[in-house]
């Protein structure tokens, strides 16, 4: 298993996640964060149909997937050493989920309760054989597929403020096949693990050359549907909105399929293996990442509402905090981790596991 190329990729997974929050967050608005600022210039219709081509949607579900590969090695490392793991794992979703609700307060996007509540399905499965991992990982998703048709008439059921509520929640949790792709992400990445996916061999370098041809012929075909969908969306035909998702989330997958094979294969290569390194420290504290990505987020936000107000943000102005923000991340990932063995949040998250304080410092 190569554990620089998986931190490297999920690395990779950050700076999309990183990109997508941002850009659709600022890009076309005001600074004071009340709304558009005016009909959008041909600059940010060409960056928000890019983002939704090739950002939107895409690198959660490989930072879903390298969730579940986590997994696998940590069993794989508890096995080997005679350890029992799945407790100390449903205590670590716990606090996971913890932190995840407490981040919730400060970033609508949040994911992290959600990885904690659909992570108890690893612990269910993960001593299937590996088909039964990949059908119940397709399951998954054809089952978010569907739950797509049938969520709107269920919501409608809950009335009163209790009921809204609850309607609320149930459509910010399962619209966009969230959940159920990220359950179908975690159990393909504890496959991928168990049969070492990641390993440098020939079959599997093999086996990601099949999977960019299988990924680019869906993606191809899923474009063709999502564009014809688009424009009865437009029209405002109700039903269609739910094909249009659902063609959005198989383009979504294709291109995430596209990017994880991509790199695999990119990394083989000294050349390229140099040129992705620095994503490496990203990756390794991608916990620590994830939330400094928020607190970044609210930054440029204060800075915004302080400094440019109820005038458009200059596209060239989102475009550039976007690259400099994140390569001060990078900066700062390279710098910890030059220093210490974990990032912040991870030591942290590893001293509550085993309940007494990890070693920190490098020696």
């Amino acid at each position: 298993m190569r554990l620089e190329a998986v931190d490297a990729l999920r690395g990779f997974a950050l700076l999309g996640i990183w990109l997508v929050h941002f850009l659709i967050t600022f890009v076309g608005q005001r600074g004071d964060g009340t709304g558009p600022a005016g009909p959008p210039s041909a600059g940010e219709t060409a960056v928000r149909l890019a983002i939704d081509t090739f950002v939107a949607g895409k690198f959660f579900s490989i930072f879903s997937l390298l969730f579940g590969l986590g997994f696998a090695l940590q069993l794989r490392s508890a096995g080997a050493k005679g350890q029992p793991y799945t407790a100390r794992f449903v205590w670590r979703l716990a606090l996971l989920g913890a932190l995840g609700w407490l981040h919730r307060l400060l970033f609508e996007f949040e994911i992290l309760h959600i990885y904690a509540v659909v992570g108890l399905l690893l612990v269910l499965v993960y001593r299937w054989r590996n088909a039964w991992l990949l059908f119940a990982s397709g399951l998954l998703f054809v089952g978010g597929l569907g739950f797509a048709f049938w969520l709107a008439p269920v919501t409608a059921l809950f009335t009163g403020a209790f009921g809204e509520a609850v309607g609320s929640f149930l459509v910010d949790e399962f619209s966009g096949f969230r959940v159920f792709t990220v359950a179908a992400m975690f159990v393909l990445g504890l496959y991928l693990g168990r049969r070492d996916a990641f390993a440098d061999t020939a079959a599997n370098r093999v086996f990601f050359n099949r999977v960019l041809v299988v990924a680019a012929v869906g993606f191809a075909g899923a474009k063709l549907f999502y564009s014809q969908f688009a424009s009865v969306v437009g029209a405002g035909i109700g039903p269609a909105i739910r094909f249009y998702d659902t063609f959005f989330t198989l383009k979504s997958l294709a291109v995430s399929a596209l990017y994880l094979a991509g790199m695999m294969q990119l990394y083989r290569q000294p050349l390229f293996r140099r040129a992705l390194a620095w994503l490496g420290p990203l990756g390794k504290m991608g916990l620590s990442t994830y939330v400094l990505q928020s607190l970044c987020l609210l930054l440029f936000a204060w800075c915004g509402r302080r400094y440019v107000g109820a005038a458009g943000l200059p596209l060239q102005v989102v475009l550039g905090a976007a690259a400099l923000l994140f390569a001060a991340q990078a900066a700062a990932a390279h710098a910890w981790l030059h220093r210490f063995r974990y990032g912040p949040l991870e030591w942290l998250w590893r001293s509550a596991t085993y309940r007494q304080w990890q070693p920190m410092r490098r020696k």
